[in-house]
């Protein structure tokens, strides 16, 4: 079979995977109606799959070692299927968050499995394997963009539960391709890949948590601008919602180029370290003036457009760096599950973590310094893996470049 089917079938299996995380905010306001939530359950409900993620990233690296690249994307694609099923006859909160909890599951399990199954199957094509890493790190905005385009109109045609069908159903069909081309997907595999030992090994390496720790302070940021934006747009800028919205969705658009831009950067010989040090400095600074009192309305939402857009050039930047920082095959998935355990406990933690800055400390003003907070800690490990690919390089005789 030709490969690009591969590509294309592994990035609509992300795309789906993102999509799970986008549907519940434009649905939240029919769940708490329909089903009686509390705002305390509403918001379990939102973050089950960055909970679940936080706590299981590695453990679905491992897990896709051992089950296979191939049936661990089936796997995944069959959990959120099933998950979905489930909430459309969910009678109550705690069947909600059961099923969100499948979602969720599956949800790690195809993220964790997506760019070890691309690095493989792409082994012998780098200059493929390299675009094809840059543009899975667009994989979040895209599938959530995608979500808050297509849920309004499902949902005012068939309401919440018509959305989590929809959700069954490409599952289902995706499920269906994956049986058609069982063989070509089952010799996407790396002999021996649970090796305890060669694992053991991955889970060392520096080089994988400082690219976490980047990116957990990214997705912290980032998710605090997604998350808070569009009510602070309307409490304190004086936008209507609608315009809000719309705001939001051009910076998460424009998080999508970002992304993109990684490519760019590697073909420039932009040392990795340097774009992830940039990518922290520009979200400190801009996210600070989102939130800061001393800027016009004009300012901040183009601090906001800025700071979610050209951080995008983070998470494509890591992701296309994991066949360097391997120092095998078999530890590709291992890394993957770092990377993403890493940036799902800062999107867990980053928005409430801000709530409560403004909350206790004295409003917007004195919570906005939690931004820079995380940028400078980002910063500190991107320098720091600055020396950790320098000697890297040094013993691979190849530059640590993106």
């Amino acid at each position: 079979m030709n490969y690009r089917r591969l590509v294309v079938f592994a990035f609509a299996v992300g795309w789906l995977a993102a999509a799970q995380v986008g549907k519940v905010p434009p649905a939240l306001s029919l769940l708490v109606q329909d089903l009686d939530l509390t705002m305390v359950e509403a918001g379990w409900v939102a973050s089950a799959i960055a909970c679940v993620a936080a706590l299981l990233g590695i453990f679905g690296g491992l897990a896709a070692s051992a089950f296979g690249y191939g049936r661990s994307l089936v796997l995944g694609l069959g959990l959120i299927g099933v998950g979905s099923l489930l909430a459309t006859v969910a009678p109550n909160f705690v069947w909600l968050l059961v099923s969100r909890f499948l979602e969720a599951l599956g949800f790690v399990v195809v993220v964790v499995t997506v760019p070890s199954f691309l690095a493989i199957m792409l082994a012998d094509k780098l200059a493929w394997r390299q675009r094809a890493l840059v543009i899975w790190g667009t994989y979040m905005p895209v599938g959530v963009a995608a979500m808050m385009v297509v849920a309004p109109l499902v949902m005012s045609i068939s309401g919440w539960r018509g959305l989590w069908v929809l959700n069954a159903l490409v599952c289902g069909a995706l499920i269906l391709f994956a049986v058609t081309w069982r063989r070509p997907l089952a010799s996407v595999v790396v002999p021996g890949a649970f090796n305890i030992r060669v694992l053991g090994e991955g889970l060392r390496l520096p080089g994988p948590w400082l690219m976490g720790l980047c990116f957990g302070c990214y997705t912290a940021i980032w998710f605090m601008l997604v998350t808070w934006v569009p009510s602070f747009a309307v409490s304190e800028m004086g936008y209507s919602l609608s315009a809000a919205t719309w705001l939001m969705a051009a910076a998460v658009v424009f998080n999508i180029a970002g992304n993109l831009s990684a490519q760019l950067f590697s073909l420039a010989r932009v040392p990795r370290w340097s774009v992830l040090a940039g990518v922290q400095l520009l979200m400190g600074g801009f996210g600070w003036v989102v939130f800061s009192s001393g800027f016009s309305d004009l300012e901040r939402a183009a601090s906001a457009i800025l700071a979610c857009g050209l951080s995008g050039a983070l998470p494509a930047t890591v992701f296309s760096a994991i066949p360097f920082h391997a120092k095998r095959q078999e530890q590709f998935a291992v890394i993957n599950g770092i990377i993403m355990q890493c940036g799902s406990l800062g999107t867990f933690a980053g928005p409430p973590a801000i709530a409560f800055a403004v909350t206790h400390l004295g409003g917007w003003d004195a919570g906005r310094w939690l931004i820079p907070l995380l940028a400078i800690v980002g910063l500190g490990a991107a320098v720091t893996l600055r020396g950790a690919e320098q000697r890297m390089a040094g013993r691979n005789q190849s530059p640590p470049m993106t």
